[in-house]
């Protein structure tokens, strides 16, 4: 991590912006909540978006894989102060077979929060953009989404694919570590979170995520709303 992060100015001077039509350069998107970067220790170890927020605070939803078991976490996010957090609630991949955790900042009160999308409104070709936090990567990340389900669409034995993986969304595209948790973003809402990525014999690298459905499928099925102060 540390060596991506000293890498990480000169990956911003290096990057190109693909040329458009009559020489214009394209527009790079835009996410209007932002993705904050969770870090451990001080570097930046995976992104995450504002799911909730309130005058007490403002909950972020991240994925737990990429962090480490105890740590204590902290978000660092646009036009606010650097943040301690504290875990709320955990979706497992063991117990829930979905990967996301919730933290909490008490010092980022009233602040925007993301919008969820539909990934069943995704048709295969469609393209989306991946936000990872600028410490990772300078620059948002264009995928093509291919499928709304890994096991499905892989043809693997159920019994050879861990439980985790079988109801995630499928991308072509690239990432790189520290993608884990960065929103996947269309039209302006987040349709999943990074999750990791696979390269099956024969075929070229592919992105899987966390789908926005399932998500909020869980975060109910743990009575989230319940655990949101109510001033």
């Amino acid at each position: 991590m540390r060596r991506l992060l000293a890498l990480s100015s000169l990956t911003a001077a290096l990057a190109a912006v693909a040329p458009g039509a009559a020489g214009q350069t394209e527009t790079p998107p835009t996410f209007g909540p932002g993705v904050v970067g969770v870090a451990d220790s001080g570097f930046v170890v995976a992104g995450g978006v504002p799911l909730t927020s309130g005058p007490w605070g403002t909950d972020y939803i991240t994925v737990s894989h990429a962090l480490r078991v105890g740590a204590q976490f902290a978000v660092l996010r646009d036009r606010f102060p650097y943040a301690e957090t504290r875990p709320v609630a955990a979706c497992s991949s063991q117990a829930h077979g979905i990967d996301v955790l919730i933290l909490r900042a008490l010092t980022h009160p009233n602040s925007p929060v993301i919008e969820w999308g539909d990934p069943a409104a995704l048709r295969p070709g469609d393209e989306f953009y991946g936000f990872p936090r600028r410490e990772i990567h300078p620059a948002p990340v264009k995928y093509r989404f291919v499928h709304m389900n890994y096991l499905e669409w892989s043809q693997l034995d159920r019994n050879r694919v861990s439980h985790q993986w079988h109801n995630t969304l499928v991308a072509l595209g690239t990432s790189r570590p520290g993608f884990s948790g960065s929103p996947w973003v269309a039209d302006g809402k987040v349709f999943g979170l990074h999750k990791g990525s696979t390269r099956l014999p024969g075929r070229p690298e592919h992105q899987l995520g966390e789908s926005a459905v399932r998500i909020q499928q869980c975060l109910r099925d743990l009575g989230y709303e319940h655990l949101i102060p109510q001033n």
